[in-house]
């Protein structure tokens, strides 16, 4: 069941406007492979698919496909959606364990290294 974002009086958040969202309840990463979690976590910071494509030295069209499984997986229905994601369960996500995004950890600025 998900639930619902509600302001402080109890009346459903007026931002909100569907039910649908990486902000509606748990999103399952269970299901990601370490790349897809890698392409989610830059996804994060913004990138442009050829930003992504260099950074990973992989080819655009790998990117494209890395993010619609992302979509499939995560639930969710936008790259927008996934990079909201991102910010939201980056502590879950990333293997560093000195991550500085992680919680009660300074400013976040982190960079993702690339998987073998």
């Amino acid at each position: 069941m998900k639930t619902s974002l509600r302001a402080r009086d109890g009346m459903p958040c007026p931002y909100q406007g569907s039910d649908d969202g990486p902000l509606e309840g748990p999103v399952d990463l269970s299901q990601l492979t370490a790349r897809e979690k890698q392409v989610l976590l830059l996804l994060g910071g913004g990138p442009s698919n050829g930003e992504l494509s260099r950074r990973l030295k992989i080819s655009e069209r790998t990117v494209k496909a890395h993010i619609s499984r992302i979509l499939i997986k995560t639930g969710q229905s936008s790259r927008l959606q996934a990079a909201m994601v991102s910010a939201l369960y980056h502590h879950q996500l990333c293997p560093s364990p000195n991550c500085r995004w992680s919680p009660g950890a300074g400013s976040p600025s982190h960079d993702v290294v690339s998987a073998a």
